[in-house]
Parts: structure tokens; C-alpha cells; sequence
């Protein structure tokens, strides 16, 4: 059973256009507990967490590596949008392609990085979505702490390293190109 995490990076931009890109980092259920615990590794000192924007330019290099050695294959939508779009449009648009991809690919169950009160908005989306017949009625969506799920980790660097490339700093998405399908939207 395939599973996906996605997590989201938002640069902003304040004399171009900003940039909003969700990363799903899909994996097979029967690989997501070795996974976790080889991405539990990369904590340094007393983390509780990997975070990509705190993490050293090494180390950012080092979980790229890392994470081209485990079993997963990384999908991330992207929305360039100038000041006319609010944030969370492009949210929106980009949550929209990954569930529509995940549920290409036969995706059974799928967690977020969770916003707390603002995951009202994207429930509202999956609703819509299902009830226009555009993905499953039968995906396993929830919303979780990266506290409490490693593999939301992945995605954060995944989402990192594009975002970071799309701002001129290729080092971490060129060890992961071969890992992820961008999808750029209009």
C-alpha cells in the first residue's frame, strides 16, 4: 500500500514574484518504519525534528543523500505568484494537483503537515474534490505534527531543496533531481 507525507515552503519575495511548492514523498507501507527510523538518524544534538531552513548548508547536503538512498519517489507542485495572489490561493492550487496526482498513483493514505485551526481549509478542499468526483472517495487523509512523524521530514526537505533551486541555490535539489517530478502550475 503506497503512502504520502507533504509538507509545504513558502519563499517570499519582496521585489519578485513569491514562491508556494508542497512536496508528497510517496513510499510503500512496508518501507515507512525503516524510513523513519534511517531520518530519526539525521537529528543533530537535541533536535526533535529535521527542519530544512534551520538545518547547516552540509547537512541540508547530507540529508539529500541520505534521502536519494531510501525507497521513495517525491512529487512537488509549484506556484510563482505575484502580489495579486494571496498565500493561501496558491496553497490551494498546489494541495489540489498533489491529492489529483496521489490519487493517479493509487495512493491509499495520505498525511499532511497539519496547521492546526487553519486545516479547515484544506478538509474543505479534499471535500470539494471528492465530491466533485475529481479524486477517490476512499483516500485516508489526516493532519499531523512534525513532531510526531518523521517522514513529514522528507517532504520538508524535499520542499526545501525545490524552493531553495528555484531561488539559485541548486546544490541540495541536484543530488535530488532524480527523485522528484516538479510540476509547475499556471
Amino acid at each position: 500500500m503506497l503512502t504520502a507525507y507533504i509538507d509545504e515552503s513558502l519563499r517570499r519575495r519582496p521585489h519578485d514574484d513569491s514562491v508556494y511548492a508542497m512536496a508528497a514523498v510517496i513510499v510503500d507501507l512496508a518501507d515507512r518504519d525503516d524510513i523513519r527510523l534511517t531520518l530519526e538518524t539525521l537529528r543533530l544534538g537535541k533536535q526533535r525534528r529535521l527542519h530544512w531552513r534551520d538545518e547547516s548548508p552540509a547537512h541540508r547536503l547530507d540529508i539529500s543523500r541520505t534521502l536519494t538512498e531510501l525507497p521513495l519517489d517525491s512529487i512537488v507542485t509549484v506556484c510563482i505568484h505575484d502580489r495579486t495572489i494571496r498565500h493561501e490561493r496558491a496553497r490551494r492550487l498546489c494541495l489540489e494537483r498533489l491529492f489529483y496526482e496521489l490519487d493517479s498513483r493509487n495512493v491509499e493514505r495520505v498525511t499532511l503537515e497539519s496547521r492546526y485551526t487553519e486545516d479547515r481549509l484544506d478538509r474543505s478542499l479534499l471535500t470539494s474534490m471528492r465530491r466533485s468526483l475529481r479524486i477517490s472517495l476512499t483516500m485516508e487523509v489526516r493532519w499531523t505534527s512534525p513532531y510526531d512523524e518523521p517522514l513529514l521530514w522528507a517532504a520538508d526537505a524535499v520542499v526545501g531543496a525545490t524552493t531553495w533551486w528555484l531561488d539559485g541555490q541548486p546544490q541540495c535539489f541536484k543530488v535530488l533531481a532524480d527523485r522528484i517530478r516538479v510540476i509547475c502550475l499556471e
